[in-house]
């Protein structure tokens, strides 16, 4: 690893283990399970849903994500249970957090009307390998850690209401802060639908907003389906940081595209595009792939689409 590349991690790290940031994917869209545990069940049927992404794929040590959830519902359309397991890395440290959904769905009137709440509980493994450290100043108190592994309990809640075309969500899927690690909770409002133009095209429009005690941050994205089997869009992602709320402009500008193969199988993919806050020659890109496979293709009639939610 070049000395540039391990004093740019080292920055990094030190940016983020006092402000830790929860993962986030540009598909979530396609998993609001990853956010509110309000979403299990919501599809009424079973299905699995893997994401895996690359951020900053010039720069060894740059931020890996893997995530695997199931969700399903329970004996009846009213109860739902997901399971989650997902697992984050970024130069010296990774963090591998395990939970458990369960929600109820409250129908609301005749026209497939849903509300949603959910629970959330499991933990974290946080591991820090020091052997990775190497700073220019020796003993540097910025990187110094009584602890260099923990398991850290968590518990969360969500909202979520839906219609057959439309969603909006309330969540926070981590309640328990921990100083020590830099655990911050995060709560997560967030909205979307389907606005079918023909009998062939769709629009998809979604939302969300994300805030804790050191960033607010938006996400927008625009999806374009075709024929129930095609999508193409673009996503924005923009924000404030720090106390004194300073704007980051060009976070994050991604394009996606994606396919359904046969009745159970879809194909996610983005590409982020280079921070203009961070790129100095150096190929900063994004990459994110979303795999969806569901095991029954039963749906009762009140999502227009359960692909697409």
């Amino acid at each position: 690893m070049k000395t540039g590349r391990i004093r740019f991690i080292l920055v990094l790290w030190g940016t983020f283990s006092f402000a830790q940031q929860e993962s986030s994917f540009s598909h979530y869209m396609f998993n609001h399970q990853a956010i509110n545990p309000g979403y299990a069940g919501a599809r009424n049927l079973s299905s699995f849903t893997s994401v895996i992404r690359s951020q900053w794929s010039g720069i060894e040590g740059a931020p890996i994500t893997q995530t695997l959830s199931f969700n399903a519902p329970i004996t009846s359309k009213s109860l739902g249970f997901g399971l989650s397991v997902l697992n984050d890395k970024i130069g010296p440290t990774s963090n591998t957090s395990i939970d458990v959904d369960l929600s109820y769905h409250l129908r609301l009137n005749e026209k497939g009307h849903r509300l949603s709440i959910g629970v959330k509980a499991g933990a974290i493994n946080y591991n820090l390998n020091t052997a990775l450290l190497n700073t220019s100043t020796p003993n540097d108190p910025t990187f110094a850690l009584a602890l260099d592994r923990k398991i850290i309990p968590t518990i969360g809640f969500g909202a979520y209401f839906y219609t057959p075309k439309f969603y909006f969500g309330l969540s926070i899927p981590r309640l328990i802060e921990n100083d020590d690690f830099g655990l911050e909770k995060h709560a997560y409002a967030f909205t979307g639908g389907l606005l079918p133009l023909n009998e062939t095209f769709m629009l998809k429009p979604s939302l969300m907003l994300k805030k804790s005690s050191s960033v607010v941050a938006m996400d927008a994205s625009l999806l374009g389906i075709f024929n129930e089997r095609f999508w193409l869009g673009v996503q924005v992602r923009n924000g404030l940081s720090g106390e004194e709320l300073k704007q980051l402009n060009n976070v994050g500008t991604s394009a996606m595209f994606g396919v359904n193969i046969g009745k159970r199988f879809s194909l996610g993919y983005s590409y982020g595009f280079p921070s203009s806050l961070l790129n100095k020659g150096i190929n900063m890109s994004t990459h994110e792939l979303m795999l969806r496979f569901d095991l029954t293709t039963k749906s009762e009639g009140y999502l227009l689409s359960p692909r697409f939610f």
